[in-house]
Formats: C-alpha cells, structure tokens, sequence
C-alpha cells in the first residue's frame, strides 16, 4: 500500500486493529467501554498523582523538563517482547509436531 500517492483518510494496520473494527462495527458500545478500560489500565498510571499546576498553556513549567506520561517504558516493552517471541517460538514448536515432524533439528 503506498499512501503516499494513494492518501487515505484512515488505515487499519495488522490483524488486531482488524479484529478492533469488526467488533466496533458489530457492538460499538462494548467495543468503546472495553477500549476505555483497556487504556485506563494499561496505559495510565494511577500510583502517581501529578502534582497542582497552572498548566503549561499560558506559562511554561519551570525547570528544564521532561517527557513522562506513566507509559511504563522500555522495561514494560521488552518484558512484552520477550513473551510474544516466547509464545511465536511455542506455537511453531506445537505446529511441527502436529505435521508430524519432530522438533527442529532431531
């Protein structure tokens, strides 16, 4: 797909976001209050509170600042990576037995 010559207005990228539209087009609601749970616990960290401000509208924050939005980072990331590859590796292993080959390099 080249959308640079081709624009559109809104790409689904990989099976999970096609899994997301289907069930948005089937029962919005559900898909939208899952979609608000899901990113409540996954991506905002409720242990910290921010702390009283003006906002950063008017008046920039004092200090040199810094980006951190309670995303988890890197050690989240990598924990998630690991498991994916682990379970790929399963799978594949689960796969070629049930073709009726043994494992890779027997």
């Amino acid at each position: 797909m080249d959308l640079t010559r081709h624009p559109r207005r809104e790409v689904v990228v990989g099976p999970a976001g096609r899994a997301l539209v289907r069930q948005a087009r089937k029962a919005p609601g559900r898909a939208e209050r899952l979609m608000a749970r899901q990113t409540d616990k996954s991506h905002l960290d409720h242990d910290e509170e921010a702390p009283d401000t003006h906002g950063a509208l008017h008046v920039p924050a004092p200090g040199e600042g810094a980006v951190h939005g309670g995303w988890h980072g890197r050690r989240r990331t990598a924990v998630r990576r690991t498991a994916v590859a682990a379970a790929l590796a399963g799978a594949a292993v689960t796969a070629g037995r049930r073709m009726g080959r043994g494992p890779v390099g027997v």
